[in-house]
């Protein structure tokens, strides 16, 4: 109960390519009751059940997740147990996670985390999953139990996740403010001609002049700060908060 699985493929393709076919075919037919595609993002206590319900949980048409379902999900990733009350019990008690997930969907846009996204591994599909063919689940399971029995790695070293962020950067959604301040601010290193050390307020200011800025869509401190963060800027802690050292494009 110390790690959980954090990974989660995601299948991004073309509708009637036969994706959802694909992940429910992954539990061979004894185990299809603890495959689900209903996960109700909208009640944490719920949604933390199914870790320790079922083995394999899809999260269908991944795209339509709002951002704090988003929030969730990544905490759920990261849970090896829960800790909640079982019905009719009065005491909380520790319920082990068995959940893997994987998700599905039809569109490129997918992946809102500015901060990284090394937790889905995005695979293209570019035709119809031959579904009809045979699973050897016996077999395929054989194999996993000796690779893991062997020593071989299961998973994602640096270089790994490395790939994993490089290769998801296609997918990832075009954020309106990230769009916004990298048109008019780049990274800079100290002794840089025009660099300047600003709090992420003073940018957020700047920002605010643009004509494109959009006050409704836009107006998010926090949201810049994860922004900042991605961009890899120095820093420096100044008696009024972070400063990040940037220059005007």
């Amino acid at each position: 109960e110390t790690y959980a699985n954090s990974s989660a493929p995601i299948l991004i393709g073309a509708q009637g390519y036969r994706k959802s076919t694909f992940c429910r075919r992954l539990l061979p037919p004894e185990l299809q009751m603890f495959y689900t595609d209903s996960i109700d993002f909208r009640t944490p206590l719920e949604a933390e059940r199914v870790l320790g319900r079922f083995l394999l949980v899809n999260i269908d048409e991944f795209d339509r997740l709002s951002e704090k379902q988003f929030g969730l999900l990544k905490h759920l990733f990261q849970k090896p147990a829960t800790n909640i009350r079982r019905m009719y019990s009065e005491t909380i008690g520790r319920q082990r996670r068995y959940a893997s997930f994987i998700g599905t969907t039809n569109s490129d846009e997918i992946l809102r985390d500015p901060t990284g996204n090394r937790r889905y591994i995005c695979v293209r599909v570019t035709a119809p999953i031959a579904v009809e063919q045979q699973i050897e689940h016996g077999q395929l399971y054989a194999q996993i139990v000796h690779l893991i029995n062997t020593g071989t790695r299961y998973w994602l070293n640096d270089e790994d996740e490395a790939l994993v962020k490089q290769t998801n950067q296609q997918f990832e959604v075009q954020d309106s403010l990230e769009m916004l301040f990298i048109s008019m601010f780049a990274k800079a290193e100290e002794g840089d001609e025009g660099a300047e050390w600003m709090l992420a307020v003073d940018i957020m200011a700047e920002l605010r002049k643009s004509p494109v800025y959009n006050k409704k869509r836009d107006n998010n401190v926090m949201r810049l700060g994860k922004i900042l963060t991605k961009y890899h800027l120095l820093k420096h802690r100044s008696n009024t908060g972070w400063k990040y050292l940037v220059k005007r494009r």
